[in-house]
């Protein structure tokens, strides 16, 4: 098996999990590539140690590869990377026996000026030089309404508990189909967050000169009457999930629901 692991070198533990990895891949005869990009088409499995930062970092890498990814935890939140540090020497001898599952999740198809990307969270729109922008937001060909505001999140279910949640967008399980549009301070305010089928597709023009960003980490500059247009990806990202954690049981550790 060939196995190319993504790190975040400034987290705390993460030489003692890179040096578990590379004791396990030694005993079993497997490949380990360290931040590598050049040999993706034969690897068989990604890891991500560190942050959801990092597996986002991972993801947006290895998605076009079609390569299952694993999260291992070294940050605060980790929606993404679920496996803890005192859990790896288990995981890795799971994954060794094959008791795994692979599960996933929904990624957006970004279009803007003939490039494309792919993003795992989210698309969000915001203010360039401006205080504030213009959008104007097509669904499916019909026109829904001119924004003006700070910007516009376009998420994925898995990105429904990221900056969509902090701009009052819903929380969806994993598995829903379905697209969220979140306004961040509309200067409507009846403007509330909406959730569409997976298959819509979405097109903003932008009105004033803009950011893209994608999954918090890459950054496209948008100027007057560009058009962006996002939908869902033709396939999705492969996670690989080795514990029986469900998503209600992440959601009450990380956001601490329950806790007075």
């Amino acid at each position: 098996m060939n196995i190319v692991v993504f790190y975040n070198k400034k987290k705390k533990y993460v030489q003692e999990v890179l040096e578990k990895l590379r004791k396990w891949a030694d005993e079993k005869g497997y490949t380990l590539y360290e931040e590598e990009k050049e040999h993706l088409e034969d690897c068989d499995l990604a890891i991500a140690a560190g942050g959801d930062g990092t597996f986002l970092r991972a993801a947006s890498v290895i998605y076009t590869y079609g390569i299952p990814i694993l999260g291992i935890n070294l940050g605060a939140m980790g929606f993404l990377t679920e496996v803890r540090r005192e859990e790896v020497d288990k995981v890795l001898e799971e994954l060794s026996l094959g008791n795994y599952e692979i599960r996933e999740r929904m990624v957006l198809q970004i279009s803007h000026a003939e490039r494309v990307d792919y993003a795992l969270n989210d698309a969000v729109i915001t203010m360039g030089e401006n205080r504030m922008i213009g959008l104007e937001i097509m669904i499916d060909d019909n026109f829904v309404t001119e924004l003006w505001g700070d910007g516009l999140i376009i998420s994925t279910p898995t990105g429904s508990t990221a900056y969509s949640l902090a701009s009052g967008g819903p929380i969806l399980t994993p598995n829903t189909p379905g697209i969220i549009i979140t306004p961040i301070s509309p200067h409507t305010l009846s403007f509330r967050p909406i959730v569409l089928d997976d298959k819509s597709r979405i097109s903003i023009q932008i009105k004033d000169n803009a950011q893209l960003i994608l999954d918090g980490q890459r950054q496209r500059n948008l100027i007057t009457e560009d058009i962006v247009r996002i939908q869902g990806a033709d396939r999705p990202l492969k996670i690989v999930k080795v514990d029986q954690k469900d998503f209600f049981q992440i959601l009450r550790e990380k956001l601490h629901w329950g806790n007075r």
